[in-house]
């Protein structure tokens, strides 16, 4: 008896998977064309998915390109003012806001834009002024174009320059005597009409080492030590800023809440994303708007599912009546299809999955698609497994939407008109 029920319960499978793996040498013009629309609707679906999976993968790459382009400048957790540009770095208590977030290390910043000149050349740019831990905090060392990465040496401190600026500048690696960069800034306070040439700070630094890390920070930022800053700047004791880098496994949202409450208001504490929220929010708006609508074509196109189904149907009225005849219910007949269409959508998400894989490793070991000119040689992929499920689960949606409600229809038209007592011409 458990045998006859298994059965019954495998048949309207078997039958599925008959009339969708069925041979095609015995076939006629109609079941060809109806194998024909089956075999689109299961390419579409693939295709479908596989361009979910390459284009989710490819947008969770340029994040993470845009993570690794702003990571060396923004740390994980920055404190400023929450009014006006510059604190009492007094007013901190270093060791305690590090302990609070869990920080491996930390460094005031003075950031102000200034006049570079070496010779002829000259180029606004902007100044950070940073300690020497954060040269370890922004790994610049592995963005080294030229140079090394320090901020001192046998004259005194350095300064490191972008690319951009370097080029633009023409300024030589340490030469502090004959082609030194000159750092000019206003000093606060000094109006230009009153103190003339008085008005600006200026002093002359060696150059240590270039930086590379994309064209806008390259044409832009110049390092220097935090004491010849703030000398520039006349800043007494005072900073910008306090960036701090935390632990591998620690949380940023978490410790900038915790930091939040016990600093009050008088501080903003803002992690990496908020900085940069706009970047961010908006690399995610582009992904999930994308995922939208290659959800809503593989909508449209799921619909060959129903022009499958319906063939199908019209094709084996003759099967239906046999098995209603012999007593089967029509919830089993109608199971038959709604299985057949779970088939075709089975087949070809799996299909789609395997492509969309085999796409992203093929670009993330060869780089079949190039960037010339941009900070990476190809367009990055990052295949995450919550992507993947999602895929399925939004592909599984559609092939239930697209084969589910449909039958409802189908089953008045063409079910009822195969029962064995149902009236002729019905």
């Amino acid at each position: 008896m458990a045998a006859l029920t298994h059965g019954c319960m495998n048949l309207p499978l078997l039958f599925a998977r008959r009339y969708l793996f069925a041979s095609r040498t015995s076939r006629g013009r109609r079941q060809n064309a109806i194998h024909l629309i089956t075999m689109i609707s299961i390419v579409v679906i693939a295709v479908v998915t596989g361009a979910m999976v390459v284009v989710l993968s490819t947008l969770n790459g340029i994040n993470d390109l845009v993570e690794r382009i702003y990571s060396p400048f923004d740390q994980d957790l920055t404190i400023t003012p929450s009014k006006g540009k510059t604190f009492v770095t007094d007013s901190l208590d270093l060791s305690a806001i590090a302990r609070k977030a869990g920080a491996n290390a930390a460094s005031w910043v003075i950031q102000e834009n200034v006049l570079l000149q070496c010779g002829d050349q000259q180029a606004v740019a902007t100044m950070k002024g940073v300690q020497p831990s954060y040269i370890g905090m922004s790994h610049l060392a592995d963005h080294m174009y030229s140079g090394t990465a320090g901020l001192s040496g046998a004259q005194g401190a350095t300064a490191l320059l972008g690319l951009g600026l370097k080029m633009d500048l023409d300024a030589p690696l340490d030469d502090g005597v004959l082609a030194p960069l000159r750092i000019s800034a206003p000093v606060r306070g000094r109006r230009l009409s009153k103190f003339q040439q008085g008005a600006f700070e200026r002093v002359n630094v060696p150059v240590s080492g270039t930086f590379t890390i994309n064209m806008e920070f390259d044409t832009r930022y110049v390092l220097v030590p935090f004491d010849l800053a703030a000398h520039v700047l006349h800043y007494n004791g005072e900073a910008n800023a306090l960036e701090l880098q935390l632990a591998a496994k620690a949380d940023p949202d978490k410790a900038a809440e915790a930091l939040r409450e016990e600093l009050g208001p008088r501080f903003l504490v803002r992690t990496r994303y908020q900085k940069n929220a706009l970047v961010y929010s908006t690399n995610a708006s582009e992904k999930w708007f994308t995922f939208v609508v290659l959800s809503f074509i593989g909508l449209i196109g799921a619909f060959n599912i129903i022009a499958s189904l319906t063939m199908m149907m019209i094709e084996k009225r003759g099967d239906m009546a046999t098995l209603m005849s012999m007593g089967a219910p029509s919830r089993m007949v109608r199971t038959i299809f709604f299985q057949e269409g779970l088939l075709i959508v089975g087949v070809g998400a799996v299909l789609g999955l395997v492509l969309g894989l085999v796409l992203c490793w093929t670009q993330e070991k060869c780089g079949l698609i190039t960037l010339s000119g941009s900070v990476v040689d190809a367009y990055p992929v990052k295949v995450l497994w919550t992507d993947l499920f999602l895929v399925l689960v939004t592909v599984a949606v559609i092939g239930l939407v697209a084969t589910g409600i449909p039958l409802r229809a189908l089953d008045r038209r063409f079910l009822q008109a195969t029962r064995p007592n149902a009236p002729v011409g019905s």
